[in-house]
């Protein structure tokens, strides 16, 4: 039998203040749901070209940007740390473009032993700040410049014929 805990998971993110030093906290203000962790590549590994007479070219793609899309609570200390991290690159843009010190970020399944290193984050945008009765959550999009995927077979398969 095959068990899973979300509780397992670490979305871990590294962000920096406006002198570069980081900050390493574990995202904990998850609210309750489905795929609550989203991970993405922006570009296939690959793309086809066909000839006139039906033979396949295969280009390989060196891209591995990709997107991390997570929501938590609006009450959650991830919205501080992210929005202070936003406005702080929206000032480089007002100013004199000083180089910023990107958002880096990891996710492990410690039930699956799958990973995802993250390198070199933005947010493309700040979430909407929404009020209402069924509004609890806020969700931040980050776009990384490099997105690497490590997939196994996890802890429960060891436990197979045992």
């Amino acid at each position: 039998m095959y068990q899973y805990s979300f509780a397992n998971v670490d979305l871990v993110l590294s962000i920096p203040d406006a002198g570069g030093n980081y900050v390493n906290t574990k995202v904990t203000g998850f609210a309750a749901g489905e795929n609550l962790i989203n991970i993405m590549r922006r570009a296939p590994i690959s793309t086809t070209t066909f000839g006139a007479y039906g033979d396949m070219v295969v280009s390989m793609q060196r891209i591995r940007a990709g997107d991390l899309t997570f929501p938590v609570l609006m009450n959650a200390p991830e919205n501080k740390l992210l929005q202070d991290w936003a406005n702080y690159f929206q000032a480089q843009a007002d100013q004199d473009g000083e180089l910023i010190f990107p958002i880096q970020a990891s996710m492990v399944d410690n039930m699956g032993n799958d990973v995802a290193q993250m390198t070199n984050g933005v947010i493309l945008a700040m979430p909407a700040m929404v009020r209402g009765q069924t509004m609890n959550t806020v969700t931040w999009v980050m776009t990384f410049e490099r997105i690497t995927y490590q997939r196994e077979v996890g802890g429960d398969l060891v436990q197979l014929g045992v």
